[in-house]
């Protein structure tokens, strides 16, 4: 009996350091951007009045483009989806330099799309699991609108990337893999 009052005197006694000096459980919880505040944010660097005021005169130069190209747009996923079946013919070589080229284009057309409206609303986010939506309209100089909505998947732990774009509800990606399908069918991939 003398043992077992020493054991719960040892318990009681020592039960309070051995809790208090376990370590602390600390959850850090990193804040992905909203999805429309990433496409905001892409658009301010290309078009707003800080980007513009700096450069002056001149428009974008091509780095800007693709930096900010790599920055929102999911290039890679893009350029596969767009090459569809061909691209697991191509090298790893032959890829690169696919991506790169795409990353240019991409970055014009969608420039070109949001420099031809004279104001940018956004209209709504949808954000389901993984993925995100979100709907601007770009109103044009003379009359009209082109609807813009971007598809977002999360890219790390605190970004979102577009990876595809519906332009008045077209993909941009199915659009290029058709354009690239026509192509490849008529030429070689070395001829293109």
């Amino acid at each position: 009996m003398g043992r077992n009052i020493a054991a719960l005197t040892r318990a009681v006694l020592f039960a309070p350091i051995f809790t208090v000096s376990r370590p602390a459980k600390v959850v850090l919880e990193v804040r992905r951007a909203e999805p429309a505040e990433v496409i905001q944010k892409a658009v301010e660097e290309l078009l707003g009045d800080k980007a513009v005021k700096a450069r002056g005169d001149r428009a974008a130069s091509a780095a800007e483009i693709a930096r900010v190209t790599h920055f929102l747009f999911d290039v890679r996923e893009m350029a596969k989806k767009s090459l569809g079946r061909h691209w697991v013919a191509r090298t790893p070589q032959e890829r690169d330099e696919f991506t790169r080229i795409f990353t240019s284009m991409l970055g014009r057309a969608w420039l070109r799309t949001i420099r031809t409206g004279k104001r940018i609303s956004y209209t709504g986010v949808t954000v389901a699991g993984t993925r995100a939506t979100v709907r601007a309209t770009v109103a044009l100089e003379r009359a009209g609108q082109v609807l813009l909505e971007y598809q977002l998947a999360p890219a790390g732990h605190s970004k979102w990337q577009v990876q595809d774009v519906l332009v008045d509800r077209r993909s941009l990606v199915g659009s290029y893999r058709e354009f690239f399908d026509k192509t490849l069918a008529d030429t070689s991939y070395q001829d293109f």
